[in-house]
């Protein structure tokens, strides 16, 4: 493991809490303030730095090969799909 490698991991780690927050409408500290929208901004700049961290450093498929960052992302990849939509079904119904 080198330093890009951490990077990497670092980024697409760091993405996930910040679209949840942003998701939930929390407010927490992300780059772009506090509010959910840039929160989620942030998780999309981390996300977007970290593939093209690995597609600079390393070939596409050697991103196959790789189990740890593939379930990562792909759990990313799900909230981003779905993660509004699960919000909405099982939030906290007033």
């Amino acid at each position: 493991m080198n330093l890009i490698d951490f990077i990497i991991g670092g980024l697409l780690a760091n993405a996930m809490p910040h679209l949840i927050f942003g998701l939930t409408k929390t407010h927490f500290l992300g780059m772009f303030g506090y509010s959910p929208k840039g929160n989620i901004m942030y998780a999309v700049v981390q996300f977007v730095l970290c593939i093209i961290l690995f597609c600079l450093n390393y070939e596409y498929k050697e991103l196959m090969e790789n189990g740890y960052l593939v379930g990562a992302i792909t759990v990313l990849v799900l909230y981003f799909i779905f993660g509004k939509f699960l919000v909405k079904s099982y939030g906290k119904k007033e």
